[in-house]
């Protein structure tokens, strides 16, 4: 232990954590519902991945997008160890530390509430965030169904969701939906275009330089040719943007073109031109 990275606290740095999701009860054998575990470990991903990002712009660290998560299933109870490989050293178990704090606060846990290093306001008075939320708890179907979620390394970071508590989220999310503010900008984006769901044929936009994935649509929808000619293709689009509550919601595209990369020859060529 001596070796340790520490940091100015004293508190054990490590460029690798894990987070423990494990669900209990009758609804669960070892197995879980398809639909049920795609939602869930998509509204985990985010969970973290957000949790990951407010933690790093709040301690000035770069590249949040640059983790790595993986999922490790255990047998028994269906548990989900998801391990977190960061690009920055932290503090051991911060993120579990701030997961299981917005857990407690969504969930009401009276005089569980801990001391974390990020707002945890912000992210719970989100109806993006509360509604991934919902998602983790979507799997807990019957009465004696439960959710604990806890750090390995800090037994002591830990929370347990029963059944009956899921109707909270839904209080929360009414409550948030009806203080839900939508405004529409037009807008240009730099992204890519690619399939959200190939069965219903929907369509999303990943902005440039981010990991953000935006619902899109066209005001004059493309042929299937076009739309495969312009696919994986860096695009500049104007748009119709959708913000619900400050929160990029959805865009429907007005006008494109594709964004040709250009090579040293084109600028050697250009100056060739000028020249002549």
């Amino acid at each position: 232990m001596g070796d340790d990275q520490t940091d100015l606290k004293g508190n054990i740095l490590v460029s690798q954590d894990e987070l423990y999701f494990v669900y209990e009860g009758p609804s669960f054998n070892g197995k879980m519902e398809m639909p049920s575990l795609i939602n869930q470990l998509k509204s985990t991903e985010f969970l973290i991945r957000e949790v990951i990002r407010t933690l790093y712009e709040q301690i000035k660290l770069s590249e949040p997008e640059n983790i790595k998560l993986y999922l490790k299933l255990k047998h028994s109870s269906f548990t989900e160890i998801i391990e977190i490989i960061l690009n920055h050293p932290l503090s051991i178990s911060i993120i579990g530390n701030c997961v299981v704090a917005l857990f407690n606060k969504l969930f009401n846990k009276k005089g569980k509430e801990a001391k974390t290093e990020i707002n945890i306001e912000n992210l719970t008075n989100n109806l993006t965030f509360v509604k991934k939320i919902d998602n983790i708890a979507l799997p807990l179907q019957k009465e004696g169904d439960k959710l604990t979620v806890y750090s390995p390394k800090k037994k002591e970071i830990k929370t347990e969701i029963k059944f009956k508590e899921k109707e909270m989220i839904k209080e929360i999310l009414k409550k948030l939906q009806e203080e839900v503010t939508v405004e529409i900008y037009e807008e240009e984006f730099f992204g890519y275009l690619y399939m959200m769901n190939i069965d219903r044929g929907t369509l999303g936009f990943t902005l440039e330089g981010t990991n953000k994935h935006v619902p899109v649509t066209f005001i004059s929808q493309p042929d299937l040719d076009e739309l495969k000619s312009i696919f994986a293709e860096k695009l500049w689009i104007k748009a119709n943007a959708t913000y619900r509550n400050k929160e990029l919601e959805k865009l429907e595209i007005k006008e494109y073109r594709v964004k040709t990369r250009k090579s040293l020859n084109d600028f050697f060529k250009k100056g060739e031109d000028k020249n002549a």
